[in-house]
């Protein structure tokens, strides 16, 4: 039961080339292997998940993996949309918004 939609950007730093995807299909590997629902996009992947604990799990992994690749320095956007009244799923958010 998702309780939350959690919408992430990592951007690693000083990795010596302009170019990031590498890294980025590494943290899209780490949150597909956790078994979450998610959905990449362009600049944000957004995971569906029933806790904030979940979430910390999650980011530690996906710095182990990046550290283990050399990467000095990480830069992560979060955004939260949180409901304690029912669950919440990227399908349904995205059929609204499109009017769907």
């Amino acid at each position: 039961m998702a309780k939350m939609v959690v919408s992430l950007s990592v951007v690693p730093l000083g990795t010596g080339s302009p170019s990031v995807s590498k890294y980025v299909a590494r943290v899209t590997e780490v949150i597909k292997s956790s078994g979450l629902k998610y959905k990449t996009g362009a600049g944000f992947t957004d995971i569906e998940m029933d806790s904030y604990r979940q979430l910390a799990d999650l980011l530690g992994k996906i710095e182990e993996v990046l550290t283990g690749m050399g990467v000095q320095r990480i830069s992560i956007t979060i955004k939260i949309d949180r409901r304690l009244d029912k669950e919440l799923h990227i399908e349904e958010k995205i059929a609204k918004a499109e009017g769907l």
